[in-house]
């Protein structure tokens, strides 16, 4: 019995775009949820790209958690 060849084009995850959206907006919940749930989806699907999209997503969202973390803890700490 002789293989049939079917290709499927590849194409980019479309939480890993999201998640990348939103870091770039500021968005960093969504950015680090959307980047986590494209990483895994890219991971387990053949023809389908975008885990460096969903990989800047996290990193994205994470500095921007920190950021907003650290700015929160410097305020609080400067008010009393």
């Amino acid at each position: 019995m002789a293989a049939v060849g079917i290709e499927v084009p590849e194409r980019t995850n479309v939480c890993a775009i999201v998640g990348l959206l939103c870091a770039l907006t500021g968005l960093f919940v969504p950015a680090l949820v959307f980047g986590a749930i494209g990483y895994v989806e890219t991971g387990g699907r053949e023809h389908e790209t975008g885990s460096g999209l969903a990989v800047a997503a996290l990193i994205l969202g994470a500095v921007e958690l920190i950021v907003v973390v650290l700015t929160a803890v410097i305020v609080l700490v400067t008010m009393h």
